[in-house]
């Protein structure tokens, strides 16, 4: 009988080509899903910012720090839909650089700045504006 079939040098090469396209595809999907984070709660945060600046529009004042967004829920459409991620997201590190950082809690103001009415503390202990996804080089 002639049968044919790989020999064991072709398995080894075959393994060893996948294992190193695996070894590239693994990291770029892993950034993609914290890309994908980061750009859901800079979405999320820029409902938030709309709906502040509307109720501030409406009360001629900005809600106060104690507030959470439930206050804003009357100006939100499925405000409990408004839930962070889970996995990690970009935060702009100290020295400027992306540092892919696990997120957690939910999204609640600490505090609005009354120039601009914008959101300074939407997500756990980390601020609105250092959330951004990194230009690909």
């Amino acid at each position: 009988m002639n049968q044919r079939g790989f020999a064991t040098l072709e398995v080894i090469l075959m393994v060893m080509v996948i294992g190193i396209l695996a070894s590239i595809a693994i990291p770029r999907f892993t950034n993609v899903t914290a890309a994908a984070n980061t750009a859901k709660i800079q979405s999320d945060l820029a409902t938030i910012n709309t709906a502040i600046a509307i109720y501030q529009m409406e009360h001629g004042s900005y809600p106060k720090t104690s507030d959470k967004i439930s206050v804003l829920s009357e100006y939100i459409q499925g405000v409990n839909n408004l839930k962070p991620p889970s996995g990690s997201a970009y935060i702009k590190g100290t020295s400027g650089e992306p540092t892919a950082t696990t997120i957690s809690g939910d999204y609640g103001f600490a505090e609005v700045n009354s120039t601009t009415g914008e959101v300074e503390a939407a997500l756990g202990t980390n601020t609105a504006d250092k959330f951004y996804i990194p230009k690909k080089s």
